[in-house]
């Protein structure tokens, strides 16, 4: 069964990484399924999205940056200067060509108007490729993968609109299609080893949690289980061809897999195999064999979905391969055969060249004058020398090669260069003659035999040996140029083979179904230049003499040498005219001198004919020669390189799987032993003096290829050839002669050979104890590259996946083994799998964020005494310094929003960490009122705002979420929500003061105290009398402004959790304060007093609260004297419990 439609997206640097290498996989895969698999990357950086585009010309990239700056962007954007982008004169310079610099609100801007520009076509156009591949498509869910880095800029910036554009977009294009979106993240902790700078690693961190928070926070909200003071909390996108924006309502992920540097059974080794990891998570889970249950086990999820109001969507996997990489096998030994075959023998002869140039240019050094060497003269003379001088058994093979001898093989028939060169005049002879130039001779000669006395006759004949000459001349020319381009430049020259006149003829080994070695090849052509250059020039001066007496005829034939006139024909033959008349019917001297030479005239031409065409032929044989010969020295140059490494490429394909640590993936029967092991039974048959006649054909025809090139020529050209042809030549020999023998076998049958490599032991027992060892321990390496959750346990999804045929037959012991060990583990057997591989898939489910221990608070309890979480600390340590206002901060947000990190616009991963805060939050404004370092005062206008005072310098103003000035007292509290530094600022200021009082006495109790004094004396809330006028007339309590904030609050941002929590936090303060400074039993009773003192000062103060807010304000007002039950509970007060419930029945019945 088909896969379902799959989309992967890839966003930022890492994210597109990790999709070519999913798309890599699927390719070497093989898989039938690839046309229902889109990939789009999203980046900045033009040069790497070319580069991935180069290598998976199928993934559909969307570059999302231009030149312009920040600052360039918002001038357009207004609604991100305006409302979330954190404006910054640092940033506003920064061009987004130069990626996000972490920033993550970066991204999103360079989204919004990649948006905005319409170049998101890509991605809509992948999207519909799926669909129009096959319309059932449709049918099934279209499973989407996203994924990324949490820690960047760029593509931690994408996470979130992406999805959301996405989600919106197939909504809206698709209404009956149902997507399932997977996101997979890579944690800071992954980039250690290529980002070590400790600054910029923090800034990694804080970049993970804000992402997380952020997703978390979108994903209650698709599920509607968001807290309802987030009901405002929305994701806006620009109108496409309009102004403003529009908000989008979606889930953005199904499930979130967060990918940690570290699994349960160990790490990986470096970065690159950390990215090759994540693809291979992606490709099993979502398009491999297993994808199938993977869907399933996440189906199986959901009740512990809706359990925890959506936020444990968090996931983590793993995958591991047990792989017999016959590939690699076959590369190693097809170099060893390569080493075998081109040795440095095929070097020697330029090798010798270089010696002597180096022994030339030392005496040019010194002063000689000695003439340069060309390596055309050289090579033939080294091979010449060294072959009958030395003996030397590779060069007289190079050189028999070039010569053709008897069928026995011994006597010398002819040197090939000579042959050919004979074979090519032989044919251009024919190639010069024109049957219409054949006929027109003849009748040429036949009116010249027929000359009598009439001198007009003679001046006719010559006008016709005039055009015979013109005429031949310009089809010798044409024909030369046909010729020229049937022989050197046309792609049909092998059709010629093994006529006496092709080159190709000669390059054939003397049996002729084969190519000579390519050495003699070289020596051929070198022979065969010195032999053409010598030939043109012959043939050159023949046609420079023959142009001369064509040149010089007229003169010869007609000129009177008596006369200092230069005549021509028409006056010479004027001026014979009288001897003409006066000697008639026959013929004297110069007439049959005249005819004589005209009858030479005419065989000249035949001669200038072949002349032409033979120079021009040989002119273009040059070139042709001339070209593969360079051709062939190019190659050669790039031989002597890679033959200089091929010793160090052999080792390293022969070592490469010898350390096995670091990786999730074992690597069977390929290690260094084991290639040793099967190099016993490999040998290579051949030398390098018999180079493979296909080998060396190929070769030639990849060297003509390139000397043909007229435009500009590839640098790379022959180190593709060396890869693409000779290398590939070996893999090819390899793969048909051990092919079946050492290439073709499977998983379980290279464990087997592996075992019995390493140990030489054959007992069946400790071979199948051996294969069962090595199942496991690849199985275990499949763990979830995620850290334990904290808290309960989660029970792992295992699966599998292997080919069908490595069962073997039925009832075999390979097949119980495969079913005990395989199929048992939730194997699938798959006929798309190879039959060397078996692959393994872990994964859990059902994780929140904050259990995981780098995104979790400080966690202290009777139980547990866990520090917070390195990600939760770097976090919290930079958002207690932003500001609200964009001028006042120089810090800037990690989030896409600069609102986001306030308590008041996005919850915390936490409950129990959002409560600290809000607890924070509430005490610093219960100490700056109790104290009066919270004030109101006349501002510059008529009215009267809010300030407070910080522990230095003068009052500062409360910033308010709406930009308004804080001239309400529930703006206060909204103002410390928003403002992290005012609240330290505002804490910091009381406890110094306190801290100072308690210094100046040795002891104190809690009613001389600071906090029990000003309390006593009561807080001074002057705005509640103006805003209830019948308030009594009386200092309030700290109850009392809980229900100020109560009845001040807009209607719609009132929430009774909140009241209840502020309620809560104030007493706690307050028994805070009391047990510090109490002791013993004291303590309880100095607390009831102080409570009771409260508590019955606010009962004095009901009326006018319900008379402001009506008689549901009761309701309020129970909330509050709630919170004091609630801690009554657990102290030794129940005198003051029961009149508190006795209190919150008179409240409820309405008295």
């Amino acid at each position: 069964m088909p896969i379902a439609p799959t989309l992967i997206l890839g966003l930022g640097g890492t994210g597109s990484k990790i999709v070519a290498r999913v798309a890599e996989k699927v390719k070497e895969s093989g898989s039938s399924q690839e046309n229902r698999i889109a990939y789009v990357v999203f980046d900045t950086d033009i040069n790497e999205l070319r580069d991935i585009k180069e290598k998976n010309p199928g993934v559909y990239m969307v570059q999302t940056s231009t030149v312009n700056t920040v600052g360039d962007y918002l001038t357009v954007n207004t609604n991100a200067r305006d409302n979330w982008f954190p404006v910054n004169e640092m940033l506003n310079r920064k061009t987004l060509t130069e990626g996000a610099a972490q920033v993550r609100a970066i991204s999103r801007l360079a989204f919004d108007t990649t948006l905005k520009s319409g170049k998101l076509a890509p991605l809509r156009d992948a999207i519909d490729t799926l669909f129009r591949v096959d319309k059932d498509n449709q049918e099934q869910a279209l499973r989407v993968i996203i994924t990324s880095s949490l820690a960047g800029g760029t593509g931690s910036g994408l996470i979130l609109p992406v999805a959301m554009y996405l989600a919106n977009y197939l909504k809206a294009k698709y209404p009956h299609l149902r997507a399932i979106t997977r996101g997979f993240f890579l944690q800071p902790d992954v980039f250690y080893g290529v980002i070590p700078g400790a600054e910029e690693q923090q800034n990694l961190k804080v970049n993970a949690y804000a992402t997380i928070r952020e997703l978390d926070a979108f994903l209650m909200k698709g599920d509607n289980t968001l807290p309802p003071q987030y009901r405002n909390l929305k994701f806006e996108f620009p109108k496409i061809g309009g102004d403003g924006v529009e908000a989008v309502n979606a889930m953005p992920y199904d499930f979130c897999f967060l990918f940690d540097a570290q699994g349960t059974s160990g790490s990986l080794t470096s970065f690159g195999d950390l990215l090759d990891h994540a693809a291979t998570c992606i490709y099993t889970q979502s398009i491999g064999p297993m994808s199938k249950r993977s869907n399933s086990s996440e189906d199986n999820t959901l009740r512990e979905v809706i359990k925890n109001h959506g936020r444990n969507r968090y996931a983590g996997a793993g995958a591991s391969r047990l792989v017999y990489p016959a590939r690699h096998v076959e590369k190693y030994f097809a170099y060893n055969w390569l080493r075998t075959a081109v040795s440095r023998d095929w070097l020697k002869f330029d090798d010798a060249f270089q010696g002597q140039l180096a022994g030339v240019r030392d005496q040019q050094d010194k002063g000689f004058s000695v003439a340069d060497l060309r390596l055309e003269k050289v090579f033939p003379q080294t091979v010449d020398a060294k072959a009958d001088g030395e003996r030397d058994p590779f060069a007289r093979s190079i050189k028999d090669q070039a010569v053709l001898k008897d069928p026995e093989g011994v006597s010398e028939i002819g040197k090939k260069w000579v042959m050919y060169l004979g074979g090519l005049i032989d044919y251009l002879e024919t190639r010069s003659k024109n049957d219409t130039d054949d006929q027109r001779k003849a009748m040429v000669a036949a009116n010249i035999a027929e000359l009598k006395g009439n001198a007009s006759e003679y001046y006719e004949r010559y006008l016709d040996l005039k055009k015979h000459h013109d005429l031949v001349e310009r089809h010798a020319q044409e024909g030369a140029a046909i010729t020229a381009y049937s022989l050197f430049g046309s792609d049909t020259r092998g059709s010629s083979v093994g006529q006496p006149f092709a080159l190709e003829t000669y390059l054939r080994n003397q049996r002729g179904d084969g190519f000579i070695h390519p050495v003699s090849a070289r020596y051929f052509l070198y022979h065969l230049l010195d032999l053409i250059e010598k030939q043109k020039a012959t043939v050159d001066n023949d046609l420079y003499d023959l142009q001369g007496y064509f040149r010089d005829f007229e003169k010869q034939a007609f000129d009177d040498p008596s006369t200092d006139e230069i005549e021509g024909p028409e006056s010479v033959l004027a001026r014979k005219a009288g001897f003409i008349s006066r000697i008639t019917n026959r013929q004297d001297g110069w007439q049959k001198d005249l005819a004589d030479k005209f009858a030479t005239y005419l065989k000249k031409v035949d001669d200038l004919g072949n002349a032409v065409v033979a120079s021009e032929v040989l002119g273009d044989a040059l070139k042709y020669v001339k070209g593969l010969s360079d051709a062939f020295e190019k190659l050669f140059d790039n031989l002597r390189q890679n033959i200089a490494l091929l010793d160090t490429d052999i080792e390293r394909l022969r070592t490469t799987y010898d350390d096995a640590k670091g990786s999730t993936t074992r690597f069977v029967y390929s290690d260094s032993s084991s290639l040793d092991h099967i190099s016993k039974s490999v040998l290579y048959r051949g030398g390098s003096a018999n180079a493979d006649a296909d080998l060396a054909e190929s070769i030639f025809a990849k060297v003509r290829e390139y000397a043909a090139i007229t435009d500009e020529k590839d640098e790379n050209y022959f180190q593709d050839l060396y890869t693409g042809t000779i290398v590939q030549h070996f893999v090819k020999k390899f793969r048909e002669q051990q092919g079946a023998s050492t290439l073709d076998i499977d998983i379980i049958e290279a464990l087997e050979r592996e075992y019995r490599a390493r140990t030489k032991n054959v007992e069946e027992a400790n071979i199948r104890h051996y294969v069962v060892s090595e199942i496991n321990a690849v199985k275990a390496l499949a763990a979830p590259f995620i850290e334990s959750p904290l808290g309960e346990g989660r029970h792992p999804i295992f699966a599998c996946a292997f080919h069908p045929s490595i069962t073997g037959d039925a009832g075999s012991k390979r097949a119980a083994l495969v079913n005990e060990h395989l199929a048992n583990y939730g194997g699938q057997p798959d006929d798309e799998m190879s039959k060397q591989e078996i692959l393994f898939y872990n994964a859990i489910y059902g994780i929140r964020a904050r259990d995981l221990s780098k995104f979790s608070p400080p966690r202290v309890s009777q139980t547990e005494n866990l520090a917070a979480g390195e990600y939760f600390s770097a976090y919290f340590r930079l958002v207690s310094q932003i500001r609200p206002s964009v001028d006042e901060t120089k810090v800037i947000t990690p989030h896409i929003d600069r609102r986001w990190h306030t308590l008041a616009a996005m919850p915390d991963l936490d409950e129990g960490n959002q409560a600290r805060q809000l607890t924070e939050i509430h005490r610093a404004l219960l100490k700056g009122l109790v104290h009066s370092h919270i004030i109101r005062e006349k501002s510059i206008g008529s009215g009267m705002i809010y300030r407070y005072k910080p522990l230095s310098g003068p009052e500062q103003d409360f910033i308010v979420s709406n930009g308004t000035p804080c001239d309400q007292f529930y703006e206060v509290v909204d103002a410390l929500t928003i403002d992290p530094v005012a609240v330290t600022r505002l804490t910091e200021s009381v406890d110094h003061m306190l801290e100072a009082t308690l210094a100046e006495t040795a002891a104190i109790e809690y009613t001389s105290s600071p906090f029990g004094r000003d309390l006593a004396r009561g807080i001074d809330l002057m705005e509640l009398r103006q805003v209830i006028p019948s308030f009594p007339d009386t200092a309030a309590t700290i109850f009392d402004v809980a229900a100020f904030w109560a009845i001040s609050v807009p209607k719609d941002d009132f929430q009774e959790d909140y009241l209840a929590a502020m309620s809560q936090n104030f007493l706690a303060l307050l028994q805070e304060e009391v047990f510090r400074l109490e002791e013993g039993d004291q303590r309880y009773n100095v607390l009831e007093i102080v409570l009771r003192q409260q508590l019955q000062a606010f009962t004095q103060h009901f009326s006018a609260f319900t008379e402001k807010g009506g008689s549901h304000f009761s309701r309020k007002l129970r909330i509050i004297i709630g919170a004091l039950g609630d801690m009554l509970i657990n102290l030794p007060l129940p005198e003051l419990r029961d009149e508190v419930k006795a209190m919150d029945k008179q409240l409820l019945s309405g008295d």
